[in-house]
């Protein structure tokens, strides 16, 4: 609730663990200004880097490093996959001793499975997907037929939101100082329906990050769904994605339709 002119006050939103805002004469909180002014060279700079973790709704953790180009497209690294976005198509190719796992992730199951090398491909779905993807780029028009078939599109949209986010609206709630490589740093959060989005800034003085300079730490969680924690770093340097003209493909439908044959 906000007090308009006659009062001059302003209500805090009170979260679990997060301190009062204050208010400031353009009706912004001091939190929400340093919040915005910290994500806002992301939104200046379009190209960057990011490298962090994502988690899955299930605990799953699974690292990134990707750097955008500012036009939409990004390509990095993905776990143990190098995969890269250009429009709604995304190419990912797996490392061949990794193949096992992406493939389990793919069909769905809870554990890998052992895959024997001499099994019937007809009754074998899984080891013929490994085959199908081994020293080939796995192509998959958005929306992919799972989540794991979308390789770094999820990183990498997630990156655009976060450029995207000082703009946003809702209430900026401070919470307690954290330690981070030696420095101290307090968060600060904007929640708009079932997402948080979270940023450290010093805990004197204002965001360091600049065009160029330093880098920024923030947070993208989604309710009952993927969080990831990234640092943007080079920002504004120049990205340059390629489509892999020349390497072998194959479609991620053609994959999932062996693995439902194999399944069933």
């Amino acid at each position: 609730m906000r007090v308009r002119p006659g009062g001059g006050v302003c209500a805090a939103v009170l979260l679990a663990a997060v301190s009062v805002t204050s208010c400031t004469a353009d009706e912004r909180s001091d939190e929400a200004r340093a919040f915005e002014e910290a994500l806002r060279p992301l939104g200046e700079a379009k190209s960057f880097r990011m490298v962090g973790e994502f988690r899955g709704p299930d605990g799953s953790r699974t690292g990134f490093d990707a750097r955008l180009d500012g036009h939409g497209a990004c390509a990095g690294t993905v776990g143990d996959a190098e995969s890269r976005l250009i429009g709604e198509r995304v190419w990912t190719r797996w490392a061949d001793s990794a193949l096992p796992e992406a493939v389990s992730r793919l069909a769905g199951d809870e554990e890998t499975p052992e895959l024997d090398p001499v099994a019937d491909p007809a009754q074998d779905g899984r080891w013929t997907a490994v085959r199908l993807l081994r020293g080939s780029y796995m192509v998959t028009t958005l929306p992919g037929e799972v989540p794991e078939s979308e390789g770094i599109a999820p990183v990498c949209r997630t990156g655009s939101l976060l450029a995207d986010a000082a703009t946003g609206a809702g209430d900026v709630v401070s919470g307690p100082v954290t330690v981070r490589d030696g420095e101290r740093l307090r968060p600060l959060s904007r929640t708009a329906g079932p997402v948080t989005v979270r940023v450290y800034v010093p805990e004197r003085g204002g965001p360091k990050a600049r065009l160029g300079d330093h880098r920024v730490e923030a947070e993208y969680r989604v309710e009952g769904g993927r969080s990831f924690s990234v640092r943007f770093s080079d920002l504004g340097e120049p990205v340059t994605v390629h489509r892999p003209d020349g390497e072998q493909t194959v479609a991620s439908g053609d994959v999932m339709a062996v693995l439902r044959k194999g399944g069933a």
